[in-house]
């Protein structure tokens, strides 16, 4: 649109200056047009690269994603441990109580993303983690059938928040014995929604 407007203009500049010359005697010689003319109809105006300027964009929009995430997933962790020592529920979905899914739900609700009810459902709405498992990402255990049949919150550092029927929602290592011989796998589900 821009190149539009330059060209009308520089038509309608060039347009008078020979209507100004025909209204001239014949004697006087048509003059080359101003170089701002030139200048006006070689480019448009104001338009720098537009791969560079394509380039900064897309990487300002990815730095504001990941920071975004980044944020995100510490709050998620926060907010994972604000329910230490609520005890198991099965079926629990509320601070009452909990069970495993229920709690990771109830988490992740808190912070306005909705995932499913179940720890399988949730295994199949994540995407595996790229560049290993971070701080946010749920971790899926085989505990009493076959496939996901419990989830936590990974915290860092081989840590995991989850809500344990023997003693409701604690913090255990992903290294421990138990959990190490059923781990399947992470999955996140933050930088999806």
């Amino acid at each position: 649109m821009r190149l539009f407007a330059c060209g009308a203009f520089a038509l309608s500049i060039l347009g008078c200056a020979g209507i100004a010359v025909a209204a001239q005697p014949a004697t006087v010689s048509m003059q080359a047009p101003s170089p701002d003319i030139s200048a006006w109809s070689a480019s448009p105006v104001g338009h720098k690269s537009t791969a560079h300027t394509k380039t900064t964009h897309v990487w300002k929009f990815t730095s504001r994603v990941l920071a975004r995430t980044s944020r995100l997933a510490t709050e998620l962790t926060h907010d994972a441990l604000r329910f230490l020592g609520t005890p198991y529920v099965f079926g629990g979905t509320s601070r009452y109580g909990f069970d495993c899914s229920g709690y990771t739900q109830h988490v992740f609700a808190m912070m306005g993303v909705s995932i499913p009810r179940m720890a399988d459902a949730q295994f199949y709405a994540g995407s595996r983690p790229k560049g290993g498992v971070r701080p946010g990402d749920l971790v899926f255990f085989q505990t009493y059938e076959p496939g996901p049949s419990h989830v936590g919150i990974y915290l860092g550092h081989g840590t995991f928040a989850h809500a344990s029927s023997s003693h409701g929602v604690m913090v255990s290592h992903l290294s421990d014995p138990y959990w190490a011989s059923r781990y399947l796998g992470a999955k996140r589900l933050l930088a999806s929604r």
